[in-house]
C-alpha cells in the first residue's frame, strides 16, 4: 500500500511549481513575456493590414486592366479578321457567357462566325469509339474526306472538320449542302449540337475548352487526348485553330485543362495557338490577335498562366 507521505510530497511539489510560476510570471519574466506578446500582436496586425492593402491594390489593378482592355481592344481588333469566316467548336461545360463574348469579339474584329458546333460528352467518351465511327462513316465520302487518312478514332473528327471548314478541293456552292447533311448525321448520333441550315463554310476555328473530367485519371487523359487530336484535325483542314478557355479559378498556378493539354503536346503546340484567361477582356483581344497570326502561319501560347510563352502576340512579327 502506498504511504500517505507519497501523496503529500506530490501535492507539495505541485503547489511549489505553481508558486514558482506565479513568482516568475509576476516578477522578472513578466516584462519579457508581456513585451514579446505585444510585439507579436502588433506585427500580426501590421501584416494583416499590409495584406489587405496589397489585396485591395491588386483588385484595383485588375479592374483598371480590364477597363483599359475594354477601351482599347475594339480599336486593336477592328479589321484584324476582315474577310475571314470563323467556326466555333464548343466543348462540354463551356460557360455560355464565354461563347457570347468570343462571338462578339470575332464580329468586332470584322470576322463572320460561320457556325457554332457544340460537342456532346459522347465525342470523347472512350466507351463510344465504335459508335462515333459508325455514325461518321456514311458521311466521309459526302464531305470528301481523304481515303485512308483517318484512323477509326479520327473519322468523326475528320467528318466534322471537313463539314465546317472550306477545304481547297471544295466548291463553296456545294459545301453547305454536304456540310448540312454531315452535321445533321453527327447530331442524330448524339455527338454534336448544331444548326445545319445555318452553316457557312469557315476557314479557321476557335475551339473553346471546358473542364475535362473522367471517372478516373486515365479516362480524363484519354478525353483530353481526344480533344487535342480534334484540334489538330481541325487545323489540318483549315487555316488555323486557337484553343481558348476560362482562367483556372481552382488553381491559378496552371492553365485550364484543354489549354494545358495542347501546351504539353509538343507537336500540337507547334501548330495550334492557345489563350488562357479568355474570360477576361484582355484574353478576348489576345484570341483575335492569335487567330490573325494563325492565318500567317504563326503560332503561340498566350495568357497569364505559368505555361504561357507570352501575354499577347508580338505585333511586330511579320504577318
Amino acid at each position: 500500500m502506498i504511504d500517505f507521505r507519497y501523496y503529500l510530497v506530490s501535492i507539495v511539489s505541485i503547489f511549489m511549481a505553481l508558486a514558482v510560476g506565479i513568482v516568475l510570471g509576476a516578477g522578472p519574466l513578466k516584462g519579457d513575456i508581456g513585451t514579446r506578446l505585444t510585439e507579436q500582436m502588433t506585427a500580426l496586425r501590421a501584416e494583416k493590414t499590409q495584406l489587405r492593402t496589397d489585396l485591395d491594390a491588386s483588385r484595383r489593378d485588375a479592374a483598371a486592366r480590364d477597363t483599359y482592355s475594354l477601351a482599347v481592344s475594339p480599336a486593336a481588333m477592328k479589321g484584324r479578321l476582315a474577310g475571314k469566316t470563323v467556326a466555333l467548336v464548343v466543348a462540354p461545360g463551356v460557360d455560355a457567357d464565354l461563347v457570347k463574348s468570343t462571338t462578339a469579339s470575332l464580329i468586332a474584329a470584322s470576322a463572320k462566325v460561320g457556325s457554332t458546333i457544340t460537342l456532346n460528352d459522347g465525342w470523347t467518351d472512350p466507351t463510344k469509339a465504335t459508335l462515333r465511327n459508325t455514325v461518321a462513316s456514311p458521311f466521309a465520302a459526302l464531305v470528301k474526306a481523304p481515303v485512308g487518312t483517318s484512323s477509326p478514332n479520327q473519322l468523326a473528327d475528320t467528318v466534322l472538320a471537313r463539314a465546317i471548314l472550306a477545304g481547297t478541293d471544295y466548291s463553296t456552292e456545294r459545301l453547305p449542302v454536304a456540310a448540312g447533311a454531315a452535321l445533321a448525321g453527327l447530331q442524330a448520333g448524339d455527338l454534336i449540337k448544331a444548326t445545319p441550315d445555318q452553316i457557312v463554310p469557315s476557314s479557321s476555328v476557335v475551339f473553346l475548352g471546358g473542364p475535362v473530367k473522367g471517372s478516373a485519371k486515365a479516362e480524363t487523359e484519354v478525353r483530353l487526348a481526344a480533344y487535342v487530336q480534334l484540334a489538330r484535325v481541325l487545323d489540318a483542314n483549315g487555316s488555323g485553330v486557337v484553343v481558348v478557355a476560362r482562367s483556372n479559378a481552382a488553381d491559378r498556378t496552371r492553365s485550364a485543362d484543354l489549354v494545358a493539354a495542347v501546351r504539353k503536346d509538343s507537336d500540337a503546340a507547334k501548330v495550334i495557338s492557345t489563350v488562357d484567361e479568355a474570360d477576361l477582356p484582355m484574353g478576348q483581344g489576345t484570341l483575335v490577335l492569335a487567330l490573325g497570326q494563325q492565318y500567317s502561319g504563326l503560332t503561340g501560347q498566350y495568357g497569364l498562366a505559368p505555361d504561357a510563352k507570352a501575354v499577347v502576340p508580338d505585333l511586330t512579327a511579320k504577318q
